[in-house]
């Protein structure tokens, strides 16, 4: 269970800080600096069954690339099933081994 605190980023613009975002500056920048990186950054969407409720969820985000982005949602408490699509297009999905494996991801 999460503690309340007071959030600096997201508390009065209504974004969500439930994922990393790629753009929060570190601890070394100064206030208002820009992000480090310049790449552009992609657009993702996850679309998961919830492990905890069993509903269906969607999360949008960014991030460089697909190795970033499944890093970035790899806490999600993902259930039955998860695709990640961009532009609409799904590019992988969440595989699932019986017998308890680890599950996997599979590149569409």
């Amino acid at each position: 269970m999460k503690i309340p605190r007071s959030l600096q980023r997201g508390a009065t613009d209504g974004d969500c800080d439930c994922l990393p975002r790629p753009d929060a500056p570190s601890g070394d920048a100064p206030p208002g600096a820009a992000p480090a990186t310049t790449e552009p950054l992609t657009m993702y969407m996850l679309r998961y069954r919830d492990a905890w409720f069993g509903l269906e969820k969607r999360v949008s985000f960014e991030a460089a690339d697909v190795a970033a982005a499944l890093a970035m949602i790899a806490l999600e408490p993902i259930g039955e099933w998860a695709e990640l699509l961009v532009d609409g297009a799904v590019i992988c999905r969440r595989g699932h081994e019986p017998g308890g494996a680890p599950d996997y991801w599979v590149v569409d």
